[in-house]
């Protein structure tokens, strides 16, 4: 008997398998002992959750035969798949190749020892094939993001006018980046969700399993299924794409979403594909800077992140500066903050608790400069982001928090330390009631501090030039 197992992050309208006339039986497994192994954010446990239950029931009304281990049944992945090959007699299994190492190689090692012959599929979460991008990522020892994503551009056509890239500028940035106007902007606000049968059944369920983890399953907010994703996806090409190129970086202390599209969860899950997304937003009348720099994100950034998780595993593992200071309990809990945490961190901090969810800016410039600043140890802070962040996954984050935040790898993935002190997050957010609070703020005395203790591996870095050379001058004048 074939079988197909559909992993939790691959719940695509139309996965592969399911048009593949030898699949007899589809298998599911919710683990619940995989969700204690970090505290992992209920809403990130019910979105998994609740889109595997959906697409279970639809493949189910489409006459399927589906299996199923479920949380309560308190089994490990290993476990509740090997009592499914057993159980049913499974002689085949059939699944889509998984981004995050080394899903694959254990699920083909459980289905060897017990005689199951193995079909993987190729990883359907990504524009590019996997052979491809592992061929450029070869061919560039030293990869540039801007390499790759004009690569993307001529490869797939997208934004492109002939051989030139639309409006004659590969990169908008010039055009986007700014900060909020002073008296304010309309601002429309993310699409109400009804939570259906199935979504009250798994919010309930997570709440009583899960009681001690971060944010509360009762306030979940996502969509679950690929139609009520693409709604949502629909509803931020007409509502905000317009304006989010200008204001991608933008922050303001009580707007958690401004112009973002948070269509990574569903993108990260299979609940929409880069097709999706890039069709939605290319047929919009939206300016072409806000478009080209959404589109950048899709095919560019979040490609480039894949291909340097595959090419250089050994991001997991790197430590440049030594950093070694631990999480501690109040990143995941909330729960008794220090009093003088600067205000951004605690402000994006319980946003994060709340929704599982930060815009990119303030993950970066936020949370990750802070870390960066404080010394903390750079796993510790890919683990916090792993468990905290309903698109979170290690393919992803990996490329993104060892390199580009933390800067472990001592400038591989970013060229530079994306470090601060108060004026850039002042400039970005008005998160203090002056510029002269900011500067005195404790975000900017981190920051020279940090310049000042790493700056002999900083000092061949001609990025930081001028800001260690003010550094120095500081420090001269307080001798």
């Amino acid at each position: 008997m074939k079988a197909a197992l559909i992993l939790a992050t691959q719940q695509f309208a139309e996965h592969p398998s399911y048009a593949d006339d030898e699949i007899d039986e589809f298998l599911f497994i919710e683990s619940a002992p995989r969700w204690r192994k970090l505290p992992y954010h209920q809403h990130k446990i019910v979105l998994l959750t609740s889109a595997m239950r959906h697409t279970a029931a639809r493949l189910e009304a489409d006459g399927k035969t589906v299996r199923r281990i479920e949380l309560g049944d308190e089994l490990t992945f290993k476990a509740g798949l090997e009592h499914l090959l057993k159980k049913h007699r499974v002689t085949e299994l059939q699944w889509m190749s998984d981004p995050n190492r080394p899903v694959d190689e254990r699920i083909a090692a459980i289905c060897a020892a017990h005689d199951v012959e193995t079909d993987v599929l190729s990883d359907g979460l990504f524009l590019t094939p996997e052979e491809e991008v592992d061929g450029w990522f070869a061919e560039h020892p030293t990869p540039l993001m801007e390499d790759f994503y004009h690569w993307q551009r001529r490869r797939t056509g997208i934004l492109m006018d002939g051989g030139k890239p639309a409006g004659r500028r590969w990169n908008f940035d010039a055009d986007n980046r700014k900060p909020l106007p002073k008296k304010g902007v309309e601002i429309p606000p993310l699409p109400k969700l009804e939570h259906d049968e199935i979504t009250r059944g798994v919010i309930a369920e997570v709440d009583e399993l899960f009681p001690d983890h971060p944010g509360k399953a009762e306030e979940f907010w996502l969509p679950v299924t690929p139609e009520d994703s693409r709604d949502w996806l629909d509803v931020f090409v007409a509502e905000r794409l317009h304006d989010f190129g200008r204001y991608e970086d933008a922050m303001k202390a009580d707007e958690p979403f401004l112009f973002h599209a948070i269509i990574s969860p569903m993108l990260n899950i299979g609940l929409l594909t880069v097709e999706e997304v890039v069709a939605a937003a290319t047929r919009t009348d939206a300016p072409l800077a806000s478009v080209e720099g959404f589109i950048r994100q899709v095919i560019g950034w979040r490609e480039y992140m894949r291909g340097m998780y595959r090419a250089h595993p050994k991001l997991e593992h790197v430590n440049a500066l030594h950093l070694e200071k631990r999480v501690q309990k109040y990143w995941y809990s909330g729960e008794r903050m220090p009093s003088d945490l600067p205000i951004p961190v605690r402000t994006v901090l319980e946003r994060v608790h709340r929704w599982g969810y930060a815009h990119h800016i303030e993950r970066l410039m936020v949370l990750g400069n802070w870390f960066l600043l404080e010394g903390y140890a750079p796993r510790q802070v890919n683990a916090w982001f792993l468990a905290l962040f309903v698109d979170a996954y290690d393919w992803v984050m990996v490329p993104n928090v060892m390199g580009m935040s933390q800067f472990a790898d001592g400038g591989f993935v970013a060229t530079k330390p994306y470090v601060s002190g108060g004026a850039y997050l002042q400039k970005m957010g008005s998160w203090w009631p002056s510029a002269q609070d900011a500067k005195d703020s404790a975000f900017t005395e981190a920051y020279w501090a940090f310049l000042e203790r790493h700056e002999d591996v900083l000092a061949g870095n001609h990025r930081l030039g001028l800001a260690l050379a003010q550094m120095r001058k500081r420090r001269d004048a307080r001798e």
